[in-house]
């Protein structure tokens, strides 16, 4: 585990930015590796061993798991940044103060989750599975209701993780995701194939996992002797900056609920178009998710950074964060584009093994177009994740919305049917959506950089 003799807390204001950039971003890009890896090894293992039925229980669930992930995003950002503000102010008992107040906001809410999943499991499920067979509805019920009693510890797991990262201690919450993901695979083998408790057994495994990611944190948090601190911790919801905090984290839950109706809208847009479209781009969604952890690891490699140098007053340092990110994720993103671009068949083969001709030209042609959405997506995302640091919380969120579902939806409108691009259209709604946001969201930028790029400006959000 890292310690203060080995790591400087202070150096996020004096280390050089491209150096301090890739510390951060190389644990969350394995954290988020692992996490990756565990979900297709998962899926593979309830697959063999219990079913198709087993996969869409687990995607029946997935929207309640969205709410969840945009709840406690919004506070893991919003508390991160005012953390790594005060931190880098030299105000250590109101940085300890957030996450007390933040700790204290989660827990009450996913233990009322946890209590309340005797009764609210069977309404629930109801809901996400209204007229599917038998089956499909006992593995959801299943797999919600342990879900649900694990809710505490998966969100404090994310909670904790993005504070430490804050306190200058992002190989902790990497080396606990790792942990967390090993584990799983391991409880995953012993509750699903040793002992045949099918979804439940994965639920539970998963459940007992992040259980241990929470106690490799604490220990984590105690052995550091950071910023941050358990056996000094209160509980409390006595807080000033309630307001502050709400605002910087609010466009984070706007963007992951915005995100979802716009993979709603897309799924909806492909149904005339028939299986094969589906299924396509289904495979598009699963390379998707794993290239696009490319570009939120960096987006979330910045925010401590830039919100430790707005503490510090050292505006200078916030702008060349943000130029080297910007340089770095757009160089990468071309270079994802261009393997999608000449490596869809092998892409393919790799995902969905032996197919039919016809799903593989369809699912070529998905991949090619879709693709272009990582050349504007990881500027999108470094951009969004500055502005909101800057504390212009009510351009972030629009910029979310827009990005997320409104140009999403204008497009699906405009492009199949009355431009004529029928299911090329479908493809290319998303990535439009993103290049469209670039250009519009970085002229607009730069338009009024005396506003958004000044020292004053930046200097302006330091609480």
């Amino acid at each position: 585990m890292e310690n203060t003799e080995t790591t400087s807390r202070n150096d996020l204001g004096t280390a050089p930015v491209q150096r301090l950039f890739f510390r951060f971003y190389v644990p969350s890009l394995i954290s988020m590796a692992s996490i990756a890896a565990h979900q297709v090894i998962n899926g593979i293992i309830l697959g063999q061993q219990v079913g198709k039925e087993a996969l869409g229980a687990i995607g029946l669930y997935t929207p309640v798991l969205l709410l969840f992930i945009a709840f406690v995003l919004s506070i893991m950002i919003g508390g991160g940044i005012l953390f790594a503000r005060h931190v880098g102010g030299n105000r250590p008992a109101e940085a300890r103060q957030v996450f007390e107040v933040a700790t204290t906001l989660v827990l009450g809410v996913s233990t009322v989750v946890a209590l309340s999943a005797p009764w609210v499991t069977g309404p629930l499920v109801n809901w996400l599975a209204a007229g599917q067979p038998p089956i499909l509805v006992q593995y959801t019920t299943e797999f919600t209701y342990w879900s649900l009693l694990f809710t505490p510890f998966f969100l404090i797991r994310v909670l904790w993780g993005g504070f430490l990262s804050n306190d200058n201690a992002p190989g902790v919450t990497k080396n606990a995701t790792v942990l967390a993901a090993i584990l799983n695979i391991v409880l995953d083998l012993i509750l699903v194939v040793v002992f045949p408790y099918g979804v439940a057994g994965a639920a539970i495994a998963t459940g007992l996992a992040l259980l241990v990611a929470v106690v490799y944190l604490a220990v984590g948090i105690e052995r550091r002797k950071g910023h941050l601190s358990l056996r000094r911790f209160r509980l409390g919801l006595r807080f000033a900056e309630w307001p502050e905090l709400f605002r910087l984290g609010f466009p984070s839950f706007v963007s992951e609920i915005s995100v979802a109706f716009g993979f709603f809208l897309i799924n909806r847009s492909l149904l005339p178009y028939g299986a094969l479209a589906l299924s396509a781009f289904g495979v598009v969604n699963l390379l998707s998710n794993l290239f696009l952890r490319l570009f939120t690891a960096a987006m979330l490699a910045i925010q401590p950074i830039m919100a430790y140098n707005i503490g510090a007053r050292q505006p200078h340092r916030v702008l060349e964060t943000l130029r080297f990110a910007l340089l770095f994720t757009f160089t990468v993103g071309v270079g994802v584009y261009l393997i999608g671009f000449f490596g869809a068949d092998l892409l393919i083969n790799v995902v969905s093994g032996d197919e039919s001709d016809e799903f593989k030209q369809v699912a070529t042609r998905a991949i090619m177009l879709s693709f272009v959405l990582f050349v504007a997506t990881g500027p999108n995302y470094v951009l969004v994740m500055y502005i909101q640091i800057i504390g212009q919380a009510t351009l972030s969120t629009l910029t979310n919305v827009i990005r997320g579902f409104l140009l999403i939806a204008l497009l699906l409108l405009v492009l199949p049917e009355p431009l004529g691009m029928h299911l090329n259209g479908v493809w290319l709604a998303r990535p439009l959506a993103e290049v469209f946001l670039l250009l519009g969201l970085g002229l607009f930028l730069w338009y009024r950089r005396d506003r958004f790029f000044s020292d004053d400006t930046i200097l302006r959000t330091r609480s």
